[in-house]
């Protein structure tokens, strides 16, 4: 592997490929309902984050470990509380129609009230709904708390 030498602060450091062997940014803080993986601490090393079920990860599931010993914005957890259930198109959902809701899902910035939806089920509406391309769906609907 290539090693070389680079100034770092008032004294000097090794490199080895990516990673700086004379700073590190130290023990990465994790919100209380999130968790991360990865224990390399030192420059150009990357962590990813998660949450714990029922909490909403916003921000980037990854950090990084730069140059000047800082990670980069960590991502928070969001509570989520369970809403109750909404009839929605499939087409609102994620922007295809293919005559089905499941594993259809959504997280993000409110949508009919809703910050996470998921756990969708066709909505059975007798004959005439068998030939629609794009079907109502009914969905568990979650707000962040």
């Amino acid at each position: 592997q290539e090693l070389r030498r680079d100034p770092c602060g008032d004294s000097s450091c090794c490199w080895l490929g990516y990673k700086s062997l004379c700073r590190n940014c130290g023990k990465p803080d994790v919100d209380f309902n999130g968790m991360v993986s990865g224990d390399d601490w030192w420059v150009g090393a990357v962590l990813r984050y998660s949450c714990r079920p029922g909490f909403l990860l916003v921000g980037n599931a990854t950090r990084t470990c730069q140059a000047n010993g800082l990670w980069t914005p960590k991502p928070s957890c969001l509570g989520m509380c369970k809403k109750g259930s909404i009839e929605i198109s499939e087409r609102e959902l994620n922007g295809t129609c293919n005559a089905t809701c499941a594993s259809k899902s959504y997280s993000g910035p409110p949508k009919q009230g809703c910050t996470q939806i998921h756990n969708c089920k066709k909505k059975e509406t007798g004959w005439k709904r068998f030939f629609a391309q794009c079907v109502p769906c009914i969905c568990d609907c979650a707000l962040s708390c």
